[in-house]
């Protein structure tokens, strides 16, 4: 009864639990015991809607979650991946039938009215038929999906459905007939699938990013192309490709980790300043790329690279490189590395912890320096993740050089600037005035980069470990799971891997930036705030077989997005957390329970 009412409710922005917890004690020392009791109120409320919004429906079965003494981890087994596939030929489906009765556990529909409704032969399913999309029904575990747009529909207009022997959705469309489906997988295949899709449509020597489309959804249209962040985004491919190869000895994860080492190796010694990295490299004949007024000729004259880098390419580089070093490099390489490593470093640190363009000028994202960090500006958003990058950034040259005067900066930061609490605070920070997703995701990566290189002391579990602690508990119901990953690497147990795994379960093959539309869904319960951009978002984040494709560095809970189907993303975004994974040992094949990272 309370979940059929919550379906219906209007209801009030609600905070955190660490926020209702504020409110009864600010207003215990500000007001006295009566008004504790009116907080106590208000905050039971909230907490009361929070639950009311806080279901959603799994597009996979449940994952048993099994633990001994390395940690948590799940075996990895055929689960069902939905697919939309070509409808060939006539199929004996089952009737879609007018009238039809919705169960009262899946009211209200996703999209009204309903035109008709066709269950699977064991009766166990239903799917429904809508002028906006069809709606699957799990009559048993009482779970729905909304399917709509070009990644699942020829058309949204649905006349029909029916389901034919295998439990295959036939949708007849103003369109055409689309056949949805589900396939039996393993985490492990849909790895090499993706693996192919980025090695096929997403490499420009080395550089791993998204490509555009000249057709739309044409994935044979591609054309490879710049990206702001080319160093980012190649550096954590960079990694998976690393734990790949720590996992798998697979001579392809080698050959794919030198490739775009090598092209990283060209974004670090390109620039005329010695230290300064660039954002991205281009042959001659294509520049400038995108953001004209940042390209800037090589001497050569045969290749320009892009500047004002950020430390989004810091971040990126301090994980993709030292991980690099440790599980893929040989001895000449590493010493390669060790050199570029403090190049940059000493660049940085050598400029007070500020990026410095070529011409001497700050970087608009290059301060990490403790004026800027600690002082009215960095406290607005990022004063907890630059300093952060900037620990981050010298353990890991501390710990590849070896040279002491980097852990000297070290202790410089935490001693006499107080980084570590900032560290601590960084979620709390990072969201003061706007909640930026792309943030939450350096900040993940900042902690992996920084915490694999910290002993136990209280200083790593006080406060960096800490801080990484808040960002996952807050959240951890985006069920992301780059960051759960993450932290369960440092966690060990009761991380939420079920989640996670749940998550790249659900992620479709597709990966095509299609058009995809949740607002005015009837059976979810939408933000009265719209989010930084000015997007509309939900109050949970949806089943990812109904949201739109994203990078983690993008917010999972906006509604609508209007890709238009002109780009695929890389896979990386699902690559990184996985391989991770099987590193720590939390995704294990049937035959092979032993993790191969630290534990």
């Amino acid at each position: 009864m309370l979940k059929s009412f919550c379906k219906y409710v209007v209801y009030m922005d609600a905070a955190q639990t660490e926020d209702e917890l504020e409110i009864v004690l600010i207003t215990r020392k500000c007001f006295g015991t009566v008004a504790v009791l009116i907080a106590g109120i208000v905050a039971f409320t909230i907490s009361f809607f929070n639950d009311c919004a806080a279901e959603y429906s799994s597009a996979v079965p449940p994952v048993e979650v099994h633990s001994d003494e390395k940690g948590d981890y799940v075996i990895d087994r055929p689960f069902p991946q939905w697919v939309r596939e070509d409808a060939a030929g006539e199929v004996n489906t089952t009737e879609c039938v007018k009238d039809a009765r919705i169960p009262q556990w899946a009211l209200p529909p996703a999209v009204e009215p309903v035109r008709c409704a066709a269950l699977n032969a064991e009766k166990t399913e239903m799917w429904a038929a809508t002028a906006s999309g069809v709606i699957y029904m799990d009559l048993a575990g009482k779970r729905k999906l909304y399917f709509a747009g070009r990644r699942w529909l020829p058309d949204d207009d649905v006349l029909s459905v029916g389901v034919d022997k295998n439990g295959d959705a036939y949708v007849k469309t103003a369109g055409g007939t689309g056949l949805i489906s589900r396939r039996p997988m393993t985490l492990e295949e849909k790895a090499l699938y993706f693996e192919q899709i980025a090695q096929e449509r997403h490499n420009r020597e080395g550089m791993i990013t998204n490509s555009p489309l000249k057709t739309a959804g044409d994935v044979n249209s591609y054309y490879l192309s710049d990206d702001d962040n080319d160093g980012q985004w190649t550096e954590m491919y960079l990694a998976a490709e690393c734990f790949r190869y720590a996992v798998t000895k697979d001579p392809e994860a080698l050959r794919n980790a030198r490739e775009s080492y090598s092209a990283m190796k060209k974004l670090l010694t390109i620039t005329p300043v010695k230290g300064y990295v660039a954002r991205s490299v281009l042959s001659a004949d294509k520049c400038p790329g995108a953001d004209p007024e940042r390209w800037r000729m090589h001497e050569s004259g045969k290749l320009c690279w892009k500047s004002d880098t950020s430390k989004d390419e810091l971040i990126g580089h301090y994980l993709g490189l030292p991980v690099y070093y440790d599980l893929v490099a040989d001895d000449r390489e590493r010493a390669e590395v060790r050199t570029l490593i403090r190049d940059l470093t000493d660049y940085i640190a050598d400029n007070g912890f500020r990026l410095l363009d070529e011409n001497g000028r700050v970087t608009t994202y290059g301060n990490l320096d403790p004026e800027w960090v600690n002082g009215p500006v960095g406290r607005l958003g990022d004063q907890g993740l630059n300093s952060l990058a900037a620990l981050a950034i010298v353990m890991s040259a501390y710990k590849i050089t070896g040279d002491e005067k980097y852990y000297d900066d070290f202790k410089r930061l935490i001693t006499d600037h107080a980084y570590h609490r900032n560290v601590m605070k960084e979620k709390e920070i990072s969201d003061r005035f706007q909640v930026n997703h792309d943030s939450d995701e350096m900040a993940a990566l900042g902690f992996y980069s920084l915490l694999r290189y910290m002993d136990k002391s209280k200083l790593r579990d006080k406060y960096i470990l800490e801080g990484l602690k808040r960002l996952w508990r807050h959240d951890l119901p985006e069920r992301n799971p780059e960051q759960i990953i993450i932290y369960g690497a440092f966690a060990g147990k009761d991380f939420g891997l079920d989640k996670a795994v749940e998550t790249l379960m659900e992620i479709p093959l597709d990966l095509v930036e299609w058009d995809v539309v949740n607002s005015g869904r009837k059976d979810i319960i939408e933000n009265r705030n719209l989010d930084r951009t000015g997007e509309h978002q939900s109050r949970e984040v949806l089943s990812y077989t109904e949201t739109r494709t994203m990078r983690w560095s993008e917010n999972m809970y906006q509604l609508d997005v209007r890709g238009g189907g002109r780009s695929e993303m890389v896979p990386t975004f699902w690559l990184l957390p996985y391989w991770m994974a099987r590193y720590h040992g939390m995704i294990r094949l049937p035959d092979a329970d032993q993790a191969v990272g630290p534990q």
